[in-house]
């Protein structure tokens, strides 16, 4: 029998402090479609997606829920940063999974705990959120599948003698960059998939059963999401989607490149449109790797910078100097101790950097700079020191924009001096992508 979870002040407030600071501070928008697909509360729910950034993933979803506590499988081993950590992570609903690539042989023992405390969690109506690919993909694209949570989902439905639905809720997470601050970020939910009508093929070939409706749910996901399985050119087709060419190509089926949603699904076509005719990567890598080799952005081929161009970017930097020195404190710190971290977790992608960015700086750092500007600033200066500690998080996004046009002027540079070869570049761009945009427009002909 379900009984509504009241909501706690403090989990009420914690969430409502994180959306302010991923909407405020770190992401610059967030999107969330599909909320009408999510089963009403007291449904036994297993949402799965896809996973491309760690905890980021997991947070998205959180914000996109608002009338219940969800409860969340992760890696285990981020049970393991700091005890502090780990007491606020299982207050928040997190749950561990210990799998053979991150844990010993003897640590898969411990996931017998964790499937029955979710297990009487579906039993009382509450909402699981699981990743099955068992750690996050460092790129756009979808990974293997483990079957736990269906064995989770029947097992469940066993207990009750197949007399109550389970819910697999489909969704996938999806984001225009991975690294750094000011990105934007999508969840998007399908429609959820009922497994009664599994449940007489689930009492005679259970296996056999799993991996159908596995391959159902795997399936249901790729239609959400952004899914590049070509990953011998990955960075090629990654190149010609951010590029002129894929705002072009969202345009032109009516799409704004400028707008995530829109953008996702002018992705999905475009590389449906690629993997669907021959392709002349070789090009695509030829021309990628000369400009990468320069260090030359695709945007200078779009508006050309001039002499009066960095000049106008250097005087801006310099006006605003002063303020950029004022916001080292505490951007040094927010930049600083998660990469520290995410050194630690040894993941060669960086996937984690995301992580520790946000949650080091959303639940640590910038509430003890926050008390310190506040109590160290006051005898000097009195109220402003908490106008000072409240424009912290602002000043830090000032401090990211402000080193953003910083390498935006020095790859402007680049480009002057690289002036005797701009031209040819320039003639096999625009060649390449004329050639692309009629090879990618003949299934609409």
């Amino acid at each position: 029998m379900y009984v509504k979870e009241k909501l706690s002040f403090s989990y009420k407030a914690v969430k409502a402090y994180f959306r302010l600071m991923i909407n405020g501070f770190y992401y610059r928008h967030y999107y969330c479609e599909g909320v009408e697909n999510i089963p009403e509360e007291g449904t036994p729910v297993i949402m799965v997606s896809n996973h491309q950034n760690a905890m980021n993933d997991a947070m998205g979803v959180l914000l996109g829920v608002n009338d219940r506590k969800m409860r969340f499988i992760v890696r285990a081993d981020a049970f393991d940063i700091h005890p502090w950590f780990t007491k606020f992570i299982l207050w928040a609903g997190l749950l561990p999974a210990y799998r053979l690539f991150y844990q010993s042989g003897e640590d898969l023992g411990k996931n017998m705990e964790t499937f029955r405390l979710t297990e009487n969690d579906l039993r009382n109506g509450h909402s699981i959120l699981i990743y099955p690919e068992a750690g996050h993909q460092s790129r756009h694209w979808l990974g293997f599948y483990t079957q736990g949570y269906l064995r989770i989902a029947f097992e469940t439905a066993e207990k009750e003698n197949f007399q109550r639905d389970i819910l697999i809720l489909p969704s996938c997470n999806h984001y225009n960059e991975f690294h750094g601050l000011r990105n934007d970020m999508l969840i998007r939910f399908g429609k959820p998939i009922s497994l009664q009508p599994y449940y007489e093929a689930y009492k005679k070939k259970p296996r056999t059963t799993r991996l159908q409706v596995n391959e159902l749910v795997r399936q249901k996901i790729r239609e959400l999401m952004l899914d590049v399985q070509d990953l011998e050119h990955y960075d090629d087709i990654d190149y010609l989607r951010n590029s002129a060419f894929g705002q072009d190509f969202a345009r032109s089926i009516e799409k704004n490149p400028d707008y995530l949603p829109d953008k996702l699904d002018a992705d999905r076509e475009l590389v449906a449109r690629l993997a669907a005719n021959e392709i002349p990567y070789d090009e695509v890598r030829g021309l990628r790797t000369e400009m990468e080799s320069l260090g030359l952005e695709d945007r200078q081929f779009e508006k050309k910078p001039t002499l009066a161009t960095v000049l106008g970017e250097f005087l801006l930097l310099l006006v605003t100097l002063p303020l950029a020195v004022f916001a080292i404190w505490p951007s040094v710190l927010c930049w600083a101790i998660p990469n520290h971290f995410s050194r630690r977790m040894h993941d060669e992608n960086d996937m984690f950097q995301g992580t520790f960015v946000l949650a080091i700086n959303v639940l640590l750092i910038l509430p003890i700079t926050f008390l310190l500007t506040a109590i160290l600033e006051w005898p000097l200066i009195g109220p402003w020191a908490l106008l000072h500690a409240f424009a912290l998080a602002p000043l830090c996004v000032f401090e990211w924009y402000w080193c953003k046009l910083w390498r935006r002027m020095r790859s402007d540079i680049r480009f002057l001096k690289a002036r005797k070869r701009t031209p040819e570049l320039q003639k096999m761009r625009r060649n390449l992508f004329d050639a692309l945009k009629v090879i990618v427009n003949r299934r609409t002909n």
